[in-house]
């Protein structure tokens, strides 16, 4: 008869360990929402602007975002926060959060106009049309989104006790 082999119980985490895995699920957290918001307002955005784009070629305006520039570069941040929002009332986040972080997609692009007026800045794309703005404009409005979700960190972490975000 064979001996059976003996299950061993793997050994306890040391200290050490369990600090490091204390800080780096909120982190990987953070940095998974993160990655989510992003995708929800540059993708929802984009979608949006076509349809605001490609409306006012239909009616007539084809070079809309090149002859208003401000006004084009206002009306993808307006989107991108329209997206934004959108996707945090599914996430159930709370109102205050949902307008502060939709508002940084505006605040990105009242910068931009800013940097537009009194610089002469206009992005160097090699996509042409508002396509190249749009997709431009989408990292300033989520490095601002980051530095939000910085100030709101144990929010975005599940650490602040919200319901909504802690996973089961």
């Amino acid at each position: 008869m064979q001996a059976q082999p003996t299950l061993q119980a793997s050994p306890r985490p040391t200290g050490a360990q369990v600090g490091w895995a204390r800080h780096l699920r909120p982190a990987g957290r953070f940095v998974l929402q993160f990655i989510e918001m992003c995708a929800a307002m540059c993708i929802g955005g984009m979608a949006l602007d076509l349809v605001v784009f490609q409306g006012m070629a239909l009616l007539g305006y084809p070079n809309f975002f090149q002859d208003n520039r401000e006004l084009s570069i206002l009306t993808v941040g307006v989107n991108f926060a329209i997206a934004m929002g959108a996707w945090m009332a599914v996430r159930r986040h709370p109102r205050r959060h949902n307008i502060e972080m939709s508002s940084t997609a505006v605040i990105a692009a009242v910068l931009l106009i800013a940097a537009y007026w009194w610089a002469g800045f206009a992005p160097a794309t090699t996509i042409p049309g508002w396509f190249g703005q749009v997709a431009f404009q989408c990292g300033p409005s989520c490095a601002l989104m980051g530095a939000y979700m910085l100030f709101r960190y144990k929010h975005y972490t599940g650490d602040a006790g919200h319901k909504a975000h802690q996973m089961a």
